[in-house]
């Protein structure tokens, strides 16, 4: 890892410290509302990075890339309306900017996802203008995909609230040796019923790119390969792009971080929703089957025995066994799955029932 990428992330990690702090001291109390908000502008300014690196990108790949941007769009760039003041500030960020990502056509509904229903609760103008200011004065410019979507990831790790909600960041070493063991391949369908953040989507992506790249191409970052699977063919693309990835969790703000996070990675064509997978009402897709399964289930909820969804294979008020048996329901045939559990559930003295 270069030294400018080392002292971007510090100074990233630092200028995360201050937001935190000055949206505190404006009322903004709920770490889950902060980590948000501040998401919904790194994800903006990150947005047109990310085209411009699209752009760039397509010279290499060949892969067409049609920017959001385009045409009379362009005054919703981070770069366009970046300097606005005051009410016009915040009348143009929450009447404008908002609902322009939120109706996006052309096959953006990953990130119309991201925004639907989004709300603007910096609570003043000023406080907003600093926001901004300060998230300005990140240098992300000529970073590429990987990069950035890396500090968004450090942005997620700063939610002090997820031990309690029992959802925890798996750690990535961790993440990438499951991933390794159960190689995903171009063509194989990958599930995360308990996404959280995306993780393992992410890095799933991340490994068939890999596999499928001219070793030219592959650049040595931070201890991981990265490559832009540029030895797929289109219909191949399109199947990793758009008919690869599933996932879903109980938490609507979970599902956003999820899909900016992913975006920022360069998938936005994963299928991710917000659905509890374990109890409530049950529909087709609680039926669907997947080549492989990845996922750290929440180890901490019980749950009410008589809301468990039927076609479950076992009847728990364990969250963690609850989840075991559903991905064993969710494989194909053949099927692999890389599970975190915790040690009880499959020996030791302290048996999950």
């Amino acid at each position: 890892m270069s030294q400018d990428i080392q002292q971007l992330r510090q100074e990233f990690k630092q200028k995360i410290d201050i937001l935190n702090n000055h949206l505190f001291a404006a009322g903004v109390n709920n770490p889950i509302t902060r980590i948000q908000q501040l998401s919904f502008f790194f994800f903006l300014k990150m947005l047109e990075e990310q085209d411009i690196a699209m752009e760039k990108e397509e010279e290499l790949t060949k892969r067409k890339h049609k920017s959001i941007f385009s045409g009379k769009n362009e005054k919703f760039r981070w770069s366009r309306w970046r300097n606005k003041t005051g009410k016009d500030l915040e009348k143009f960020v929450s009447d404008k900017v908002f609902p322009f990502i939120e109706n996006l056509h052309n096959g953006h509904a990953n990130i119309r996802q991201v925004f639907q229903g989004a709300k603007l609760w910096i609570p003043d103008a000023v406080t907003l203008k600093r926001t901004i200011e300060i998230i300005d004065s990140i240098d992300f410019f000529g970073l590429d995909t990987d990069v950035k979507g890396d500090l968004y990831e450090s942005l997620l790790a700063t939610i002090e609230a997820a031990g309690k909600l029992g959802q925890f960041l798996t750690p990535r070493h961790i993440i990438r040796a499951i991933v390794e063991m159960a190689n995903p391949k171009i063509g194989d369908t990958v599930y995360d019923p308990a996404c959280w953040s995306g993780g393992f989507i992410m890095i799933a992506y991340e490994w068939i790119k890999l596999r499928n790249s001219n070793p030219k191409n592959i650049e040595e970052r931070d201890g991981r390969k990265i490559a832009l699977g540029d030895k797929l063919n289109d219909k191949q693309w399109k199947f990793l792009a758009e008919q690869t990835f599933y996932g879903q969790d109980v938490d609507l703000d979970m599902v956003r971080l999820a899909l900016m996070n992913l975006i920022l990675h360069g998938l936005e064509g994963a299928h991710v929703r917000r659905k509890d997978t374990i109890a409530g009402t049950e529909d087709e897709e609680d039926l669907r089957t997947y080549d492989i399964v990845l996922t750290n289930p929440p180890f901490a909820g019980k749950i009410n025995k008589e809301r468990i969804k039927p076609s479950l294979p076992v009847k728990s008020n364990k969250t963690q066994v609850l989840f075991l048996g559903y991905v064993i329901n969710s494989l194909k045939p053949n099927g692999r799955a890389g599970i975190i559990l915790p040690e009880g559930s499959l020996f030791g003295t302290n048996k999950d029932d």
